[in-house]
């Protein structure tokens, strides 16, 4: 038995990666949720004002399978911040942490010497953490955008929260499956109240979009691709450097994926104003 336990800890083990050039990287312990939760912080270097991106985890998982996430983001110039989140299954608590996240990293002194929020959010997350993403996103009125990575709904909650949101969304969505209930995001595509664009990145596993991630979730998902990950990252990034950064030759990016052959277009609604 503990062979077998120390065996699914090897195969669930994920590597650290080194911080890129122009990159600093710290962690913090933040009261989220009336408990102290670590948050990796990624900074753009030299330390400048930036907008601020939430990136969370899914199900079961750890901050450190969204690490590569922080990396790009800073690297675009962005703050990211990846939290722990704080409760294993209850959602709205976590939605309520990243919520509280928002509000402390935008409070003066937030984000340590040096750096300073612009006032613009984006929220990211994959699987469960974009449903409990979303769910912040629904409820808050100093979110600009929202972008969930093969999230996953739970008893309807995200399908109505969609029809609240009020901020540009990007869906990018991996091949249905068991890790994301059949895909059952689809569902929100045309039903909400904001302008929401869902892609599926054709071929993907649901833990492609983690960065980086272990063999233990390969096993249970299917072998991760490089090539797909890219795909999330290039209109991830897209989005929120459109939409935080007023970058016009992003927005063309996520305006030319229909001559994207890995990729499928499988919504998009124009109903609210795009700042």
């Amino acid at each position: 038995m503990i062979g077998l336990l120390l065996g699914a800890g090897h195969l669930n083990r994920v590597p650290s990666l080194p911080a890129p050039p122009g990159v600093i990287r710290r962690t913090e312990l933040i009261m989220l949720q009336g408990e102290r939760v670590p948050v990796d912080l990624f900074l753009p270097a030299p330390a400048r004002k930036a907008p601020v991106v939430i990136v969370a985890h899914g199900f079961t998982r750890h901050r450190r399978v969204m690490s590569g996430w922080g990396h790009r983001i800073a690297e675009n110039g962005m703050i990211a911040a990846v939290p722990g989140l704080p409760a294993f299954a209850n959602h709205a608590r976590n939605a309520r942490a990243v919520a509280e996240l928002v509000r402390h990293l935008h409070r003066p002194g937030g984000l340590g010497p040096g750096h300073e929020p612009t006032g613009r959010t984006g929220l990211v997350g994959h699987s469960a953490g974009g449903f409990a993403t979303l769910l912040a996103a629904a409820g808050s009125d100093n979110v600009h955008c929202w972008i969930g990575l093969d999230p996953v709904d739970f008893m309807d909650m995200g399908l109505e929260a969609v029809k609240s949101l009020s901020v540009p969304a990007l869906v990018l969505l991996a091949e249905p499956g068991a890790w994301n209930r059949s895909g059952n995001a689809q569902q929100w595509i045309g039903r909400g109240a904001a302008d929401l664009m869902a892609l599926r990145i054709r071929g993907s596993t649901h833990c492609d979009p983690e960065n980086p991630t272990s063999r233990m979730a390969e096993l249970a998902c299917g072998r991760t691709d490089a090539a797909r990950r890219e795909s999330y990252e290039r209109y991830a990034l897209a989005m929120l450097r459109s939409h935080l950064l007023h970058d016009a030759a992003s927005g063309s990016i996520l305006s030319r994926a229909a001559e994207d052959p890995g990729v499928l277009i499988l919504g998009r609604d124009r109903r609210a104003k795009v700042e």
